[in-house]
């Protein structure tokens, strides 16, 4: 287990010094303009000053430094010591529970009072402590609650993670196909999404390097790279020894690892999960983000958590307290119970997703890879266009009683693919869009 309880030690921004490690900044650049890798050749003290002021690992960004985080977090410890002693008057809150009807049962009420309040914006206690128990058992993952920021999904962890770590002008690598709400997130903050295509091209290339693909997209001004296993929308796994690659990435090149986690536990066929935080090295640099719409299957409620050091969690803090103040309380309280009795029911489901993927590799008349996790197939169409614009064909089938995602939004190279998820319905309905799908692309209508 990597230990990622320590913080890095006050991280500030940077702002003119030397980067941390200036022997590496150097030799990176003078590798950038040797290999000719996309980078005009500035005068290299140039370059320096350019990187020396972007929030690489271990600074922040610009606009979160600039902030503070909920006015009474200077004050946790004291009033912390307080305990139930504290009258509180100082939060903008009603103590009287709803005096209306509510689907809330009444042994859930009494056994968690202050269900209906404001809680503290990290996360209530009971929530970030399974959830710390669960990160060592499933993740390998050596943290405290201090490491653990209760979000409203994953959505909002990310979002307040690129606010944090992301100024105008940054570049930010999107191992590709990607989450498409996330390349949204990076331009919003000001940043330059870099799409580098991975994962659907590790299934006909496995052998793949990695660390070769990722230099030759890097830049001067790249901060982070983002990197989601098991993937939507290809349902690539990587591999130990890719995930390794790729953290090393990061660490030659002091920049921030944002592991996008959602489908952990969402692996097929015996395929390893591998947090990237675990790895030795890349605990302090990588923020993890996980949520409960996937394999908790409770989308609905909007609840995930991000996990990094404690400064990092911190800053990030910062960012969503100024978006939302914090998650649902009587959401945080209703999952610790599954958190804690994932065991028993979690393998269940991920096996009935694994069935009908092999269900729908049966039925499917086109031609698409296998995916090693979550619980989608991706796929291109070219093939099965027959001379059809690419958009004629989504509306076919569309038409047909059946919708899929568009490729284009995953990335620049996938705007003739398309996403099917097997998990979204019903098994029956499942086979029946699959029909339809083939109907429309096979020609077989």
């Amino acid at each position: 287990m990597l230990s990622l309880k320590e913080g890095t030690g006050g991280a500030k921004p940077l702002s003119g010094g030397p980067l941390r490690g200036p022997t590496s900044l150097y030799g990176a650049v003078k590798r950038f303009q040797t290999a000719s890798l996309r980078l005009p050749l500035f005068p290299l003290a140039s370059v320096c000053s350019t990187l020396a002021v972007m929030p690489r690992f271990p600074g922040f960004a610009g606009r979160t430094t600039r902030i503070s985080g909920s006015v009474y977090e200077k004050f946790r410890a004291r009033m912390a010591a307080q305990g139930d002693l504290l009258a509180g008057l100082h939060i903008g809150d009603a103590f009287p529970p709803p005096p209306y009807g509510l689907p809330i049962d009444a042994a859930f009420a009494r056994a968690h009072p202050g269900w209906h309040r404001y809680c503290d914006t990290f996360g209530i206690a009971a929530l970030r402590d399974a959830l710390v128990e669960k990160l060592r058992d499933d993740n390998q993952l050596d943290v405290g609650r201090e490491n653990v920021l209760v979000t409203a999904g994953a959505t909002n962890a990310l979002s307040a993670i690129v606010q944090s770590l992301v100024d105008d002008g940054d570049d930010v690598l999107l191992l590709s196909p990607f989450w498409p709400f996330f390349r949204g997130m990076v331009k919003m903050a000001g940043g330059n999404p870099v799409e580098v295509p991975l994962y659907s091209t590790l299934y006909e290339m496995p052998a793949l390097d990695v660390m070769d693909l990722l230099t030759r997209a890097l830049t001067p001004k790249t901060v982070a790279v983002y990197l989601n296993s098991p993937n939507n929308p290809s349902g690539k796994v990587l591999s130990r020894r890719q995930i390794e690659a790729v953290a090393e990435f990061a660490r030659r090149h002091d920049l921030w690892l944002i592991s996008d986690e959602a489908y952990d536990g969402m692996t097929f066929d015996g395929r390893e999960h591998v947090s990237p935080a675990s790895l030795a090295g890349a605990a302090d640099r990588t923020i993890a983000v996980f949520t409960f719409s996937k394999v908790f299957m409770f989308a609905g409620l909007r609840l995930g958590y991000a996990v990094g050091n404690a400064d990092v969690i911190r800053e990030i803090n910062k960012a969503m307290v100024h978006q939302l103040y914090s998650p649902s309380t009587v959401a945080q309280q209703m999952m610790v119970e599954p958190v804690q009795t994932r065991a028993a029911w979690s393998d269940a489901f991920v096996d009935a997703c694994a069935a009908m993927r092999d269900r729908v590799a049966a039925e499917l008349r086109v031609d698409a890879p296998l995916p090693d996790g979550a619980y989608y197939y991706f796929f291109p169409i070219d093939a099965y266009l027959r001379g059809r614009p690419y958009d004629t064909v989504i509306e076919e089938l569309l038409d047909a009683g059946v919708a899929v995602a568009p490729g284009g939004d995953f990335g620049g190279d996938f705007s003739r693919w398309i996403r099917v998820c097997f998990a979204g319905e019903a098994p029956g309905r499942v086979l029946a869009g699959v029909e339809r799908l083939n109907g429309v692309l096979a020609g077989s209508r």
